[in-house]
């Protein structure tokens, strides 16, 4: 057998990966090997880099994770707020539709989205999502903190909920 057939072979394993992978048939995670505990360290180096500051690293991390398990929807969350750390604003409005996408009951999201468009200018859409916010984490007390968030928000600009 010579090289040629060598990398004839190597070449079609990696077109039936990449078009196993773009079908959804494999993940990104199950072509890395990464296990679950393995991926929750990458998630919780992320958490560890945005809360001090390093936003555009834990992005990065994030980003990645949205690549791995893209039906996960706190890593696309993770990944709208490292944006909307960095203004980002349309970045971090995609991302948070994409966690939205896969939870739609996360008020986190919604309330974060809500904050993004505010800043970018998209005040009608930025109060509905806050008062999604409200609707749809009012009886969960995980969301207690966001729902206080985006009454206050709304508050602000003299908007009774």
């Amino acid at each position: 057998m010579g090289k040629d057939s060598v990398m004839e072979t190597f070449g079609r394993l990696v077109e039936h990966l990449a078009n196993s992978f773009l079908r959804g048939d494999i993940t990104l995670a199950e072509l890395m090997e990464l296990n679950d505990s393995e991926i929750q360290v990458v998630f919780m180096l992320g958490n560890y880099l945005y809360n001090y500051g390093k936003y555009q690293p834990a992005l990065h991390i994030f980003s990645m994770l949205t690549v791995y398990k893209p039906f996960v929807s706190k890593y696309w969350r993770a990944a709208g707020a490292a944006s909307q750390a960095l203004k980002k604003y349309p970045e971090a409005i995609t991302a948070f539709d994409m966690a939205l996408s896969t939870n739609i009951n996360d008020a986190i999201s919604y309330t974060y989205r809500g904050e993004c468009k505010l800043a970018s200018g998209q005040e009608e859409s930025g109060i509905e999502d806050l008062k999604m916010a409200i609707v749809t984490g009012q009886n969960r007390a995980v969301y207690h903190q966001w729902i206080n968030r985006s009454r206050t928000l709304l508050k602000v600009r003299n908007i009774e909920v």
